[in-house]
């Protein structure tokens, strides 16, 4: 520890960079537009299985996801990260339902956020929110159902 703090702070401020986590994306670009197999696996471990198909055409990202197990189908909306690089970082959202007392009258939104690797596939890793409109309270709370960590790789 003596050591350390004899070093000269030009030293110190030379060794941060070498340590710290790079947050702009410098690989190759991916072009993310395609089929995926998909895997959610919730808080309790539960997992289900999903095909998604991803158009991307100007930075905005159409995603559609179909349930292996229920057959149910939907469209999710959103944006896809601005830098000409890898890993690529796709957002997307929906809203299921009508007829509640929480904003825009849906029942329940969907949001993903994942990220977009080179690999020998193409993968993505990332995080699935699903939240309920609580009709006593007019307001949307967290549901572990359908919630969790997502898996997604190129068919």
């Amino acid at each position: 520890m003596k050591r350390l703090i004899g070093l000269p702070l030009l030293a110190l401020v030379a060794l941060l960079p070498a340590c710290a986590w790079d947050p702009i994306p410098r690989g190759p670009n991916i072009n993310v537009n395609g089929t995926y197999l998909g895997r959610i696996v919730g808080s309790n471990n539960q997992s289900a299985l999903l095909d998604v198909t991803v158009v991307e055409k100007n930075l905005n990202v159409t995603a559609t996801v179909t349930s292996r197990t229920t057959q149910e189908t939907f469209t999710m909306l959103g944006t896809r990260s601005v830098y000409d690089a890898s890993p690529v970082r796709v957002n997307v959202m929906t809203s299921l339902g009508a007829g509640s007392r929480c904003a825009g009258g849906v029942q329940e939104r969907y949001g993903v956020d994942v990220s977009f690797y080179k690999d020998k596939k193409d993968v993505g890793v990332g995080n699935v929110t699903h939240e309920v409109c609580n009709a006593s309270t007019g307001q949307f709370e967290h549901s572990s159902v359908n919630s969790g960590a997502l898996e997604l790789t190129r068919k």
